[in-house]
């Protein structure tokens, strides 16, 4: 143990030592640098570091309209609870509307019925009323019909009121009827529309804001790439070369490229001990970062997909597939044919915390490591 610990405070005191000689050689080559140099190297330092401030502050910008466009779709899922509630509604008007128009049916048929039959006895009462017999010619047994007439006629004229004035009050109910069954219609048509105009202007403004978003993650994209360009100048001219890269560029097309930029945190068969190795590699990339192909392809699938969240696979050729998952938004569609290095999609962009991207080959059904050497220029 005593051994073991010693050795672990050698080797940092190693790395301490070389860190200070790295930034002391680093500083001499600045010291050495002509007036003229050092004056190009701050006004490249300068504007580097502009570019970094305008890029952090497009991307807070993008990173807030992410978090409003999260709060309209949590709006869209309370508009389709309340859609549900809107479509048991209008179940129920017409429910009763369809019972109105049975009741305007009977009604109308009744009021028909009874109209034929008060018609057909106007009628004969109108022929009477027009050609009653000569006085002249009226036999004692005419005369005794005619006055029987007359009391039938006025015995029949309350019967005819009575039924004159139910017609009137069944085409009155008809008219009721009909104004109900407008109004159903009417409460139907709100209770759909409403729901349906609400949906309908939030996702305009969804898709307005993402397509700002977009537009504020792409300009600080360009910012970060000159800010790159600014730093790459600096070190040619004090020559000193970064230490560090983020990803591996790709050698040539028998090698895939890392679909973002970021730190690789777990490699391909790297375990804890405590759980699987990992089938891929993981990247941590910062918030609304472009994720790219990497390699050329056709996408077979581009969405949602179970617990894994946005999922991208990519055929690529000789029953090689890439998985990408982790994405936040999906650029690409099902079918579309992709180049190397053409956008998938962004990270999520919802924090300002890094995200992870996860990557995997395969072949077949087969994990394999993406660092494995493929034949893909030829598909």
């Amino acid at each position: 143990m005593l051994a073991s610990s010693r050795h672990l405070l050698l080797t940092g005191l190693a790395v301490l030592a070389l860190t200070g000689a790295v930034q002391s050689d680093a500083q001499q080559r600045t010291h050495d640098l002509s007036e003229a140099d050092r004056a190009t190297l701050d006004t490249l330092s300068a504007q580097r570091r502009a570019e970094e401030r305008k890029s952090d502050t497009q991307r807070r910008s993008a990173r807030q309209i992410a978090q409003e466009v999260e709060a309209l779709r949590e709006q869209i899922i309370e508009i389709s609870k309340k859609q549900g509630t809107g479509e048991t509604r209008s179940a129920i008007y017409r429910a009763k509307l369809e019972t109105i128009n049975q009741q305007e049916t009977d009604i109308s048929r009744r009021l028909i019925a009874e109209r034929d039959k008060q018609t057909r006895l106007l009628s004969a009462l109108q022929i009477y009323s027009r050609n009653p017999p000569p006085a002249l010619f009226v036999t004692p047994r005419k005369a005794n019909d005619a006055v029987l007439a007359a009391i039938i006629m006025r015995a029949i004229t309350p019967e005819l009121k009575k039924r004159t004035e139910s017609l009137v009050r069944q085409n009155s109910q008809l008219v009721n009827l009909r104004r109900q069954a407008a109004l159903q219609n009417e409460a139907i048509f709100i209770s759909e529309s409403e729901v349906s105009e609400q949906r309908t202007e939030i996702e305009r403004l969804i898709q307005q804001k993402m397509d700002l978003e977009d537009q504020l993650l792409n300009q600080a994209d360009q910012m970060d790439a000159r800010a790159a360009e600014l730093k790459a100048r600096e070190n040619r001219l004090t020559g000193d070369l970064p230490l560090k890269f983020f990803g591996s560029p790709a050698i040539d097309n028998t090698h895939l490229q890392p679909p973002v930029v970021g730190d690789i945190t777990v490699n391909f068969g790297q375990t804890d001990g405590r759980t699987p190795a990992s089938r891929g590699v993981s990247y941590a990339a910062l918030p609304g970062s472009q994720v790219t192909a990497p390699a050329e392809g056709e996408v077979e699938y581009a969405g949602p997909l179970d617990s894994y969240g946005q999922v991208v696979v990519l055929s690529i050729g000789h029953d090689y597939r890439v998985v990408v998952t982790g994405i936040g938004r999906i650029y690409v569609q099902q079918g579309q044919t992709v180049g190397r290095h053409e956008p998938l999609g962004r990270m999520p962009n919802l924090s300002d915390k890094k995200a992870l991207l996860y990557m995997e080959l395969r072949k077949g059904e087969t994990p394999v490591n993406p660092a494995t050497p493929l034949q893909l220029s030829s598909r």
